[in-house]
């Protein structure tokens, strides 16, 4: 019984490590190029969901404390700091975009 569970565990070892050896990385899409006023509508954009993607989640948080108060408020203190950081990493991230500008 263990040696047939020790093959079918092997088994499937060997063909998961074939199928990854298979898989490619994901390319990251680029845009061929963009104007320059796509390229600041496109940027305002993203900051403004970006900004009501942290509203709705410190909105979540708050919700989160007013229905269950165990631990508050560190466990909202928590959430709240690793939005803030994700919310500047993102802002950081949409404002160093810089895609190729089409030619005139």
């Amino acid at each position: 019984m263990i040696k047939v569970f020790v093959l079918i565990v092997m088994i499937v070892l060997m063909v998961s490590g074939l199928l990854y050896d298979e898989m490619s990385p994901a390319q990251p899409l680029k845009p061929i190029c963009v104007s320059d006023e796509d390229r600041v509508h496109i940027r305002a954009q993203v900051l403004a969901a970006v900004d009501d993607a942290f509203r709705d989640n410190v909105k979540h948080l708050f919700t989160g404390w007013l229905k269950d108060t165990t631990g508050q408020p560190g466990r909202a203190g928590t959430g709240l700091q690793a939005s803030i950081v994700a919310y500047q990493r993102a802002r950081f991230d949409a404002l160093k975009w810089a895609p190729e500008a089409c030619a005139k």
